[in-house]
């Protein structure tokens, strides 16, 4: 009698299994292995992932942005900001987590990570309040001597959490009532300070123990009523730069003796501004503060509501002549950052498509930009980038 071709088929299978079997038992015993970065982190990029989707698991991937490599992919918990400390050797995320991911009691910590291998460090406890919100540089912040770690709260009242980062503890919490942001001061480590919904920057000076003094009065510099400014900051030197929703620039010199405003100046001609051409995107402008050059993502027919539109066009400014050098395609870029290095390189993210571009920032050409690099579909609601 012929066998059935049900049991053809169980005896073949039979055959395979054992052969795989006595395959794998030849195989060595596989062992987990931590490997550590090149220590070239020149132009390492971190991006941060909102994760919209299930937004109790952010993510932050880590990018070799000279090769235009992906590395890593690190979680970030709920609404997590990061944040890198001044020598660029350790990298620390402010977040929350919750027992059952969306409930349960609500715990807040920084956590503490190294930059060479992405490895925890270890945490600190910060009170249930950091501001689950977008990434944005003016949510967390380390002092210029790396022994503060300043973290934006909302409750929704506003304060700020200064952490001992090497006390590993919380030094106080400061009240910043209708003020937002964190900017900590380059040359004077114990002052940060904030912008104000009334068009001022308030500025707050902490003791040794970190406690917060009593404040000096702020500084008005825009209208908040007629043209606001972008959270978005950048630093160039003592000079903090600031760009308005109708294309103004705004600039204040951080000096010992406090808050000193410049004349401002406007981004767009008289043509420009009849085009309605305005400033648009989340981290939308980026400073090369050795040649002195402005990136800022631009958009025409604006209307109210578009302030966080792709950029349509990168204009390029000369800071100290305040007048335009370049117009180069947009990419449509949601964020860019400028990264130094002897070959420096400005990252621009394509919110479109989650791609992120290495432009050359030395690039002469007064029409056109030239693309060093390419790192295709990043993440899934990036928005966010930071350069070691």
């Amino acid at each position: 009698m012929k066998p059935s071709r049900l049991a053809r088929l169980g005896a073949g299978c039979l055959a395979t299994c054992l052969a795989a079997g006595a395959l794998a038992a030849d195989l060595p015993n596989e062992r987990q292995t931590i490997a550590k970065l090149d220590p070239d982190a020149t132009h390492r990029v971190y991006l941060a992932d909102l994760t919209l989707s299930h937004i109790a698991d952010n993510r932050l991937h880590v990018i070799d942005g000279q090769r235009m490599r992906y590395l890593s992919a690190m979680s970030t918990g709920f609404a997590g900001q990061v944040a890198l400390s001044p020598d660029r050797r350790e990298l620390y995320v402010a977040t929350t987590y919750y027992p059952r991911l969306y409930r349960g009691q609500r715990s807040d910590v920084v956590e503490v990570y190294g930059t060479d291998d992405l490895v925890f460090r270890h945490e600190i406890e910060i009170p249930p309040k950091h501001a689950q919100a977008m990434n944005i540089r003016a949510t967390l912040a380390p002092s210029a001597d790396g022994r503060w770690l300043l973290v934006q709260n909302a409750t929704p009242a506003s304060s700020v959490s200064v952490v001992d980062l090497q006390g590993r503890k919380l030094a106080s919490e400061v009240p910043t009532p209708g003020c937002w942001g964190v900017i900590p001061w380059p040359e004077q480590p114990n002052r940060f300070s904030t912008v104000c919904g009334d068009g001022t920057l308030a500025t707050i000076e902490l003791d040794d123990a970190g406690q917060a003094r009593p404040r000096s009065a702020p500084v008005a510099f825009f209208d908040a009523d007629t043209d606001p400014v972008f959270i978005h900051y950048e630093r160039s030197g003592n000079t903090l730069y600031f760009v308005s929703y109708g294309g103004q620039v705004h600039q204040l010199q951080l000096k010992p003796e406090g808050v000193q405003v410049q004349p401002v100046w406007s981004l767009l001609s008289a043509a420009e501004q009849k085009a309605r051409w305005r400033p648009g995107g989340m981290q939308l402008f980026a400073i090369d503060p050795e040649r002195q050059r402005l990136f800022v993502g631009m958009h025409a027919k604006a209307v109210d509501g578009s302030h966080k539109n792709p950029a349509q066009q990168i204009w390029v400014f000369d800071l100290e002549r305040q007048a335009r050098v370049a117009r180069w395609p947009g990419h449509n870029a949601v964020s860019m950052v400028f990264s130094p290095a002897a070959t420096p390189r400005l990252f621009v993210l394509d919110g479109a498509g989650n791609h992120l571009l290495a432009l050359d920032p030395r690039s002469t050409s007064a029409q056109r930009s030239t693309t060093l690099g390419r790192l295709d579909a990043v993440g899934e609601t990036p928005i966010y980038l930071e350069v070691q």
